[in-house]
């Protein structure tokens, strides 16, 4: 017996310490008096879309900066990251069939189109550009033409329901992997992203050397508009994109299929600005411990969106979600013995432009491999930016030494539908650059909603799109993932492969 007694005073001793006193008080704030719905509507109705550069941004970036001040938080700033850019503000634009009949067509322009000073009117030209060994058959024929580039993929008529939630059985699965898997590194990342733009980008050069007037392409998904831009980092485009409807794409070309002329009107107004800065905001609750303060716990998602909609789900949900794990621990009054710093990112949709700033002005480079002072001060990194859903677990990022950690993080939230731990790897979003440089930092695991299938970068990311209930749940748990991280005597184990370097 006293053998057995020994064993169990070992095994609950080895159990990671819980405040559930804290835990249920964070319960009562999140679940009973939350703000989290208000904050995203601030963010996306009110400021609405917040692409990277624009007004709108640094309006929505100045709001969470005043308001995290007034909810207590210290530190609270735009801090520049070191990237400028050149904004773009959509004023107005008008697209329409005119001939045979008129339809109002149901499509946006890329960002950072320029505009255009009178309407474009003409009848379209419909080719099929996939790569560079389609140019000869288009040479010398766009000249001033609105070209229509490919046709819609016949896509299903939605059978299948849109909106789902992660399964007991997806979740058992994702649990026992013992391979991370890919992105095996920002590198590799960043490497994919650069090949498929380059491709990308390689067809609408021909587009301009060619003439063109402006280029069409049909949407991805169904009833609705899935909309980026032209990566006015790289290029300049000399003429506007639209991306139509896939329906009403469709409808055109089938009617140029039958050589009846279909005659559109485009008009397009927008303004440039040079120069403008890139920035994240930045906000603490500091640190009690004397030994301790001087270390850090960040939570964080991207403030930036796409110019259609209005950002909620993609990601001012994350975002509104890690204000609010902030605002219930201050009003609560927890006495962290590390500084919490939320991080609200930039430049994300350009490629991690505002975290990797960040990572490279305080932690390292993940290309050369420096270290600055400032990398062994952080204990972690939470990101959230999977859309809207709640959380049901959490990515380990390859970093098995932190298993048994989030296994107890997450044992009082399980009736709430988080208990998912896995190895996996999860990139595509701003815990990558902390990873690079050696870094533990970490996605949660999202019910994906209608994420991937209607509001991913498409006008209906918008507030409707976001359930109360998840993001207060989501919230809570952000909020008591921090806490105790800020708490422990140890910092997270840090990964045992820098990403970047293997």
């Amino acid at each position: 017996m006293l053998v057995v007694a020994c064993a169990l005073a070992a095994v609950l001793s080895a159990a990671e310490p819980i405040d559930e006193d804290v835990i249920a008080r964070i319960k009562l704030e999140g679940f009973q008096d939350s703000q989290v719905m208000d904050t995203l509507s601030w963010l996306s109705d009110v400021y609405g879309p917040r692409l990277t550069g624009s007004d709108n941004l640094r309006k929505a970036a100045e709001w969470a900066r005043d308001r995290m001040t007034k909810w207590g938080l210290v530190n609270a700033a735009l801090e520049p990251y070191g990237t400028r850019f050149r904004g773009w503000t959509l004023e107005w634009f008008s697209l329409d069939m005119i001939e045979p009949q008129y339809m109002r067509i149901y499509g946006y322009p890329m960002a950072w189109s320029p505009a255009l000073p009178t309407p474009l009117s003409g009848t379209p030209i419909v080719v099929e550009v996939k790569s560079k060994d389609d140019f000869d058959k288009y040479r010398g024929k766009l000249r001033g033409r609105l070209v229509m580039n490919g046709r819609p993929d016949a896509g299903d008529i939605g059978f299948q329901p849109e909106a789902r939630r992660l399964t007991d059985d997806v979740l058992k699965k994702h649990e026992q992997e013992i391979n991370p898997g890919e992105p095996a590194s920002l590198k590799d990342e960043e490497q994919d992203f650069n090949k498929g733009l380059d491709k990308q980008l390689e067809i609408l050069k021909f587009f301009g050397a060619e003439g063109a007037t402006a280029v069409i392409t049909p949407s991805s998904i169904r009833e609705d508009v899935r909309v980026s831009g032209y990566y006015d980092q790289k290029w300049h485009a000399p003429f506007p994109s639209f991306v139509f409807s896939r329906e009403h794409y469709g409808r055109i070309v089938r009617m140029l299929d039958k050589q009846i002329p279909v005659t559109l009107s485009l008009s397009l107004s927008a303004k440039f600005t040079d120069n403008v800065e890139g920035f994240n905001v930045i906000a603490e609750i500091p640190g009690t411990d004397p030994q301790l303060r001087n270390q850090l716990v960040m939570l964080g998602g991207h403030l930036d969106s796409w110019h259609t909609g209005t950002g909620a789900t993609d990601n001012g949900a994350g975002c509104a979600a890690a204000m609010e794990a902030v605002r219930i621990l201050q009003v609560i009054g927890v006495k962290p013995r590390r500084t919490i710093r939320v991080a609200l990112w930039t430049g994300e949709e350009q490629d991690y432009f505002g975290s990797l700033g960040y990572v490279m002005k305080h932690f390292g480079n993940p290309e050369t491999g420096e270290r600055k002072p400032e990398h062994a001060t952080l204990a972690a990194y939470f990101n959230l930016d999977n859309g809207s859903g709640k959380i049901r677990g959490i990515n380990l990022q390859g970093n098995e030494a932190t298993r048994s950690i989030f296994e107890d993080w997450l044992r009082p939230f399980a009736y709430l539908g988080a208990t998912t731990v896995t190895t996996r790897n999860s990139g595509g979003t701003d815990h990558m650059p902390f990873n690079a440089v050696g870094l533990p930092g970490f996605q949660f695991i999202q019910d994906p909603l209608n994420y991937d299938t209607r509001t991913h970068h498409s006008s209906l990311d918008v507030y409707e799109e976001a359930p109360p209930d998840d993001l207060k749940q989501a919230s809570v748990i952000l909020a008591s993932f921090v806490y105790h991280a800020a708490m422990r005597d140890q910092m997270l184990p840090r990964p045992t492969v820098v990403g970047a370097h293997k």
